[in-house]
């Protein structure tokens, strides 16, 4: 897995792209995500579309990262996950707390303490 942010402290919205595989193996991941949302960016959207493969490890790293930013005032949502991502997601129930939405541009308007 290879992890690509854009954006940065202080700007409205930062995209991690996710590349890969993301597993249990898969540490940067939670590195990755920690270091963007210390920097307290309006929206924080994880990049799904060139993720291949996601497990229950994985997916429960996001997860805790959205509950860590309840209560502030950053917002994570996902954007674009493929199918197969999708289909995890769902399983899990991960659709149910974290919005989802087709591109970037979409999820701007993120409604807050979804």
């Amino acid at each position: 897995m290879s992890v690509e942010p854009s954006g940065g402290a202080g700007e409205s919205r930062t995209v991690v792209r996710l590349v890969g595989e993301a597993d249990a193996t898969t540490g940067a991941l939670r590195e990755a995500l920690a270091a963007e949302a210390a920097k307290r960016p309006g929206l924080l959207l994880v990049d799904m579309s060139r993720l291949t493969f996601i497990d229950s490890s994985a997916i429960s790293v996001v997860l805790k990262l959205h509950r860590d930013l309840r209560g502030t005032e950053s917002v994570l949502a996902l954007i674009s996950p493929s199918a197969a991502v999708m289909r995890v997601l769902e399983l899990l129930g991960a659709d149910q707390v974290i919005p989802i939405y087709a591109s970037a541009d979409e999820a701007v308007n993120v409604p807050r303490g979804f």
